[in-house]
């Protein structure tokens, strides 16, 4: 996903007219910058537009420094995206590790592909499990990206 639309590439991307995306406009339900005499919207906005809104961890743990009771790490995994098919099978191994071993209270999961390119995982936590389970992730990557 690109960082910033115009109307004719946001309408592209969706698969309606730009009158529809105009509408949306007009009704407020995107928000969108005019730059130069077009209309752009963020990649955020079209998130919310869809209903995949997303809160950035690395964002949240800095904000929440001063309400935090106890140590916590964060790891930011970038992992390059090979093919759509490896990236699904690979989140999907992980979203199944994770259920199945990792998940519990004062432990986070968050995926987001970043662009076409790139995705990420990151982890929040006990530092234990942030580094066992992301040492899992690394060596999950390493051998997916061995088989290619």
């Amino acid at each position: 996903m690109k960082e910033y639309y115009t109307v004719e590439e946001l309408a592209k991307e969706l698969g309606v007219t730009t009158r529809t995306i105009r509408n949306y406009q007009k009704a407020q339900t995107i928000e969108g910058v005019k730059v130069a005499g077009q209309w752009r919207f963020s990649r955020e906005a079209v998130k919310m537009l869809l209903g995949e809104t997303f809160t950035d961890p690395l964002l949240t743990f800095n904000q929440q420094r001063e309400e935090k009771k106890q140590g916590e790490s964060l790891l930011a995994i970038d992992v390059p995206i090979i093919s759509e098919d490896i990236r699904t099978k690979q989140t999907q191994q992980i979203i199944n590790q994770y259920n199945l071993l990792y998940s519990g209270e004062n432990r986070q999961f968050y995926y987001e592909k970043i662009n076409d390119d790139l995705a990420r995982y990151t982890l929040v936590g006990h530092l234990t499990y942030v580094l066992t389970f992301g040492h899992w992730i690394e060596a999950l990557i390493h051998d997916n990206l061995i088989q290619q």
